[in-house]
């Protein structure tokens, strides 16, 4: 930040000492009290403290999100903000509240987002998961296909880092599920992966299924009942969304690219 007026020595010394701590936001501010003292003659010592300790949040809470976002695999930055209620296209009131407040997160509720293609499914699954970020919980983005894929590539020693690696991220997103058959060994795989999850965060679902049909493209099995009990449980929340394609409208939901 370009300094306006010439600093004081004083000032300068208070400025160094902010920035050897690492104290980005206070610095920051620093320099606009500093510089445009006419601004703050009104206010009192603590006052101008506060502002202070409260742009040093604000950075350390932009940074924090910078860095989850990074690590997501979250395509696009999309917002709850850009979504309204509306219940002719089965997006009520309660579901956005339900969203925002991430309580979901911490009691480990899951949520299966359905409905035809083009309705918002993913769209919505990333303003979740930004969302949660925002709040400083961590995200890991598959589109499910994708998650097939790694996983195949994988032999037991890899997959059981990988395990452990993602066992305590906060919320979990499968997009697209259910696009093709899932074979026994991915079955295997997420079952695992539920298990030791169970309790600990959540999973969001996109897929055309609905929550009921989502173990049709698996064979019957005990496997995909243990997994079903811990991913697709009746306790569990589901958004159906409704409507024509938004695809190429102007209604459709865009975001940043992440890159």
């Amino acid at each position: 930040m370009k300094e306006k007026t010439v600093l004081l020595p004083e000032q300068r010394e208070l400025i160094a000492l902010a920035q050897r701590l690492e104290l980005d936001g206070v610095v920051d501010e620093l320099y606009e009290q500093f510089g445009s003292p006419e601004m703050y003659t009104d206010m009192t010592f603590e006052d101008k403290l506060k502002r202070c300790l409260e742009s040093h949040e604000e950075h350390v809470a932009h940074k924090r999100f910078n860095k989850l976002f990074r690590n997501s695999r979250v395509r696009k930055r999309i917002y709850l903000k850009q979504f309204a209620p509306d219940p002719s296209r089965g997006f009520e009131s309660t579901m956005l509240l339900k969203l925002k407040d991430c309580d979901y997160i911490n009691k480990g509720i899951n949520i299966v987002i359905s409905g035809a293609s083009g309705t918002g499914k993913t769209a919505l699954a990333c303003a979740a998961a930004v969302e949660a970020m925002s709040k400083g919980y961590s995200v890991m983005f598959y589109r499910f296909n994708d998650f097939m894929t790694m996983v195949n590539s994988k032999d037991g020693p890899s997959f059981i880092r990988f395990r452990d690696r993602i066992k305590n991220i906060d919320l979990i997103v499968f997009d697209d599920w259910g696009l093709s058959k899932i074979p026994d060994n991915i079955v295997c795989a997420l079952n695992e992966i539920a298990e030791c999850r169970y309790g600990i965060g959540s999973t969001i679902i996109t897929s055309q299924l609905g929550k009921n049909s989502l173990k049709k493209v698996i064979d019957p099995s005990p496997i995909r009942d243990a997994l079903a009990d811990r991913l697709m449980r009746d306790s569990d929340m589901e958004i159906t969304l409704k409507g024509a394609s938004w695809r190429g409208t102007n209604e459709e939901i865009k975001g940043e690219q992440n890159d």
